[in-house]
Protein backbone atom coordinates (compact mmCIF):
# COMPACT_ATOMS: atom_id res chain seq x y z
CA UNK A 1 0.00 0.00 0.00
CA UNK A 2 1.37 2.90 -0.79
CA UNK A 3 0.15 6.31 1.09
CA UNK A 4 0.63 10.08 0.45
CA UNK A 5 1.14 12.56 3.28
CA UNK A 6 1.29 16.47 2.00
CA UNK A 7 2.91 18.27 4.10
CA UNK A 8 2.34 22.73 4.16
CA UNK A 9 -0.28 24.69 3.41
CA UNK A 10 -1.97 24.91 -0.35
CA UNK A 11 -4.70 25.97 -2.37
CA UNK A 12 -8.13 23.39 -3.05
CA UNK A 13 -6.82 23.30 -6.52
CA UNK A 14 -3.02 22.41 -5.08
CA UNK A 15 -4.77 19.76 -3.19
CA UNK A 16 -6.94 18.51 -5.88
CA UNK A 17 -4.37 17.91 -8.34
CA UNK A 18 -2.05 16.13 -5.73
CA UNK A 19 -5.00 13.58 -5.04
CA UNK A 20 -5.89 13.18 -8.50
CA UNK A 21 -2.30 12.60 -9.34
CA UNK A 22 -1.61 9.96 -6.37
CA UNK A 23 -5.03 7.69 -6.67
CA UNK A 24 -4.59 7.71 -10.89
CA UNK A 25 -1.02 6.43 -10.22
CA UNK A 26 -2.07 3.82 -7.93
CA UNK A 27 -1.45 5.26 -4.58
CA UNK A 28 -4.21 4.00 -1.98
CA UNK A 29 -4.37 6.97 0.22
CA UNK A 30 -3.62 10.71 0.29
CA UNK A 31 -3.85 12.78 4.26
CA UNK A 32 -3.16 16.38 4.19
CA UNK A 33 -1.87 18.17 6.88
CA UNK A 34 -2.93 20.74 8.70
CA UNK A 35 -6.53 20.04 8.59
CA UNK A 36 -8.12 22.76 5.95
CA UNK A 37 -11.51 23.83 5.98
CA UNK A 38 -12.44 22.83 2.79
CA UNK A 39 -11.68 18.92 3.79
CA UNK A 40 -15.11 17.94 3.34
CA UNK A 41 -15.14 19.61 -0.69
CA UNK A 42 -11.82 17.56 -1.57
CA UNK A 43 -13.19 14.47 0.05
CA UNK A 44 -16.77 14.48 -1.31
CA UNK A 45 -15.36 15.46 -4.81
CA UNK A 46 -12.29 12.42 -4.32
CA UNK A 47 -15.48 9.69 -3.42
CA UNK A 48 -17.32 10.88 -6.09
CA UNK A 49 -14.28 10.09 -8.63
CA UNK A 50 -13.71 6.81 -7.12
CA UNK A 51 -17.92 6.05 -7.55
CA UNK A 52 -17.60 6.77 -11.11
CA UNK A 53 -13.89 5.62 -12.31
CA UNK A 54 -13.30 3.23 -10.03
CA UNK A 55 -10.51 1.83 -7.03
CA UNK A 56 -11.38 2.61 -3.49
CA UNK A 57 -9.15 5.88 -2.93
CA UNK A 58 -9.19 7.19 1.08
CA UNK A 59 -8.84 10.93 1.85
CA UNK A 60 -8.19 12.31 5.41
CA UNK A 61 -6.43 15.42 6.87
CA UNK A 62 -4.77 15.33 10.09
CA UNK A 63 -3.14 18.43 12.47
CA UNK A 64 -0.09 16.52 13.50
CA UNK A 65 2.27 14.94 10.98
CA UNK A 66 4.62 13.75 13.66
CA UNK A 67 2.53 12.10 15.04
CA UNK A 68 0.53 10.35 11.80
CA UNK A 69 4.34 9.47 10.71
CA UNK A 70 5.31 7.83 14.11
CA UNK A 71 1.93 5.57 13.56
CA UNK A 72 2.74 4.17 10.73
CA UNK A 73 5.68 2.16 12.35
CA UNK A 74 5.02 -0.44 9.47
CA UNK A 75 5.86 1.91 6.38
CA UNK A 76 8.98 2.67 4.77
CA UNK A 77 9.10 6.59 5.03
CA UNK A 78 10.31 8.49 2.28
CA UNK A 79 10.48 12.38 2.03
CA UNK A 80 10.24 13.05 -2.00
CA UNK A 81 12.80 16.40 -2.63
CA UNK A 82 14.72 17.84 -4.65
CA UNK A 83 17.57 17.26 -1.74
CA UNK A 84 18.54 13.46 -0.71
CA UNK A 85 19.61 10.09 -2.11
CA UNK A 86 19.22 9.71 -6.25
CA UNK A 87 15.83 7.73 -7.33
CA UNK A 88 17.70 5.75 -9.32
CA UNK A 89 19.71 4.28 -6.51
CA UNK A 90 17.38 4.03 -4.32
CA UNK A 91 14.11 2.63 -6.69
CA UNK A 92 14.89 -1.14 -6.22
CA UNK A 93 15.44 -1.01 -2.77
CA UNK A 94 12.05 0.67 -2.06
CA UNK A 95 10.03 -1.69 -4.33
CA UNK A 96 11.03 -4.49 -1.94
CA UNK A 97 8.31 -3.03 0.69
CA UNK A 98 4.88 -3.52 0.62
CA UNK A 99 3.79 -0.53 2.77
CA UNK A 100 5.16 2.59 1.67
CA UNK A 101 4.41 6.16 3.07
CA UNK A 102 5.57 8.98 0.71
CA UNK A 103 6.05 12.57 2.32
CA UNK A 104 5.98 15.88 -0.33
CA UNK A 105 5.44 19.13 1.03
CA UNK A 106 4.09 22.32 -0.72
CA UNK A 107 6.40 24.99 1.07
CA UNK A 108 10.31 24.60 0.88
CA UNK A 109 11.99 21.33 2.03
CA UNK A 110 11.01 20.72 5.88
CA UNK A 111 13.83 20.06 8.29
CA UNK A 112 12.48 17.86 10.37
CA UNK A 113 10.84 15.88 7.49
CA UNK A 114 14.31 15.00 6.86
CA UNK A 115 14.94 13.42 10.07
CA UNK A 116 11.55 11.72 10.11
CA UNK A 117 12.09 9.70 6.92
CA UNK A 118 13.78 6.33 6.85
CA UNK A 119 15.15 7.66 3.04
CA UNK A 120 14.88 11.26 1.65
CA UNK A 121 14.45 10.71 -2.18
CA UNK A 122 15.46 13.28 -4.84
CA UNK A 123 13.21 13.19 -7.75
CA UNK A 124 15.00 15.59 -9.59
CA UNK A 125 17.80 18.56 -8.70
CA UNK A 126 15.67 20.77 -9.75
CA UNK A 127 12.18 23.01 -8.82
CA UNK A 128 9.40 20.68 -9.12
CA UNK A 129 5.89 20.31 -7.78
CA UNK A 130 4.54 18.05 -5.37
CA UNK A 131 1.95 16.48 -7.45
CA UNK A 132 4.88 15.89 -10.47
CA UNK A 133 7.20 13.61 -7.58
CA UNK A 134 4.65 11.81 -6.62
CA UNK A 135 3.61 10.93 -10.32
CA UNK A 136 7.04 10.11 -11.14
CA UNK A 137 7.69 8.30 -7.72
CA UNK A 138 4.75 6.13 -8.22
CA UNK A 139 5.52 5.33 -12.12
CA UNK A 140 8.92 4.24 -11.03
CA UNK A 141 8.02 2.19 -7.48
CA UNK A 142 5.34 0.04 -10.14
CA UNK A 143 7.58 -0.01 -13.06
CA UNK A 144 5.50 1.75 -15.22
CA UNK A 145 2.62 -0.98 -14.54
CA UNK A 146 0.44 1.69 -12.89
CA UNK A 147 -0.56 3.00 -16.43
CA UNK A 148 -2.40 -0.14 -17.25
CA UNK A 149 -3.75 -0.23 -13.82
CA UNK A 150 -7.67 -2.02 -13.61
CA UNK A 151 -10.10 0.31 -11.29
CA UNK A 152 -12.26 -2.10 -9.50
CA UNK A 153 -16.21 -1.30 -9.43
CA UNK A 154 -15.64 1.55 -12.31
CA UNK A 155 -18.95 2.99 -14.07
CA UNK A 156 -16.72 4.15 -16.77
CA UNK A 157 -13.68 3.75 -18.82
CA UNK A 158 -11.75 6.08 -21.57
CA UNK A 159 -11.20 3.90 -24.53
CA UNK A 160 -7.56 5.58 -25.90
CA UNK A 161 -7.43 6.39 -29.80
CA UNK A 162 -5.66 8.97 -31.82
CA UNK A 163 -8.17 11.09 -31.96
CA UNK A 164 -11.50 12.68 -30.07
CA UNK A 165 -13.41 11.11 -26.70
CA UNK A 166 -14.19 8.07 -25.69
CA UNK A 167 -16.03 7.12 -22.82
CA UNK A 168 -17.46 3.48 -22.46
CA UNK A 169 -19.86 3.29 -20.07
CA UNK A 170 -19.61 -0.07 -17.94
Amino acid sequence: MIWILAVGKANYDSKLDLAMVSRAFGASNITFCPGEKDGKRLIKYCQAMSRRWGGNFGVSYTDDWKRFIAERKNYLKIYLTRYGMSMTKLGYQVRTYKNVLAIVSFTESIKPLYDAADFNMSITTQPHSCSSSVAVFLHEFYSGRELSMHFENAKYKINPGDHGVRVKKL
